[in-house]
């Protein structure tokens, strides 16, 4: 039996699960081991995508530089107005998807990944063909779909992710899937109660369908104001995300549960 414990602990660390911290609420970053992540926005993307625009390779290049501020890390693009989900606008959509994908690959490090927030979760299945064109035309990505929390359910949350994570396998069962989660309610952006959410991090930490997650917060003034902005790291939910990932990664125990901790060894 500690045999055969001994091989399912190795099994787990062979594969890190990286958890990314997506977070930009003043004075607060996780740290406790988690992952840096770049990150376009969709107010960055939507005005310059709307009405049927593309925007100029060299101006979008200057974006990516600009916002990629942690060069070989991956890059997630968030361009919720190009989603393949309409009969009359999904070809279009793909080819400015694949020329932003595609622009974007040629100003970072050799090989980075590349991939789109939200784009698994809102493809219809009569469109998933054009997402595997997309991953086609930059094959080192990962699905990034949304696990946000719209009511107090842990039940209802947990159905929509393994909703989500359903449709991923559909379109390509080899690649990673990292979800975004965010510590506030989706509809009224007010913080949601700590036991929730530590439900939510213990149940993305034992699933075996996903290759780590993604925190995410703040990045908005619409959702996140000044008031939200100055108070957020006073929330619970933040020692309780480092609890969870002190515990995830060993930090003080020196007994992971997972690999992928980005932690300091040695000079």
């Amino acid at each position: 039996m500690k045999m055969l414990l001994a091989i399912v602990i190795q099994a787990s660390l062979a594969c890190a699960f990286r958890v990314f911290d997506n977070t930009a609420y003043t004075n607060t970053s996780i740290g406790y081991g988690t992952t840096n992540i770049n990150w376009i926005p969709n107010y960055v993307c939507r005005p310059l995508v709307a009405n049927g625009a593309l925007p100029d390779a060299d101006l979008w290049k200057a974006i990516v530089r600009q916002w990629a501020v942690y060069p070989t890390y991956p890059l997630v693009l968030d361009c919720e107005d190009l989603y393949l989900n309409n009969g009359s606008t999904v070809a279009d959509h793909l080819a400015r998807l694949s020329a932003l994908q595609t622009w974007a690959a040629q100003v970072l490090p050799h090989g980075s990944l590349i991939g789109w927030y939200g784009l698994a979760g809102n493809t219809p299945p009569a469109y998933y063909s054009y997402y595997q064109e997309l991953i086609a035309n930059h094959s080192n990505t990962a699905f990034f779909p949304s696990a946000y929390t719209y009511t107090s359910s842990f039940a209802t949350w947990e159905s929509s992710l393994a909703s989500v994570i359903a449709q991923t396998q559909a379109i390509n069962s080899s690649l990673p899937v990292l979800p975004y989660t965010w510590p506030q309610y989706h509809e009224n952006y007010t913080f949601f109660p700590v036991p929730l959410w530590q439900q939510e991090l213990t149940h993305l930490a034992s699933s075996n369908d996903i290759d780590g997650f993604v925190i995410w917060g703040g990045k908005n003034h619409a959702v996140c104001n000044d008031t939200c902005q100055a108070t957020a790291g006073q929330q619970p939910w933040l020692n309780a995300t480092r609890a969870f990932l002190s515990t995830l990664y060993g930090i003080y125990n020196g007994k992971p549960v997972k690999s992928g901790g980005q932690l300091f060894v040695e000079l």
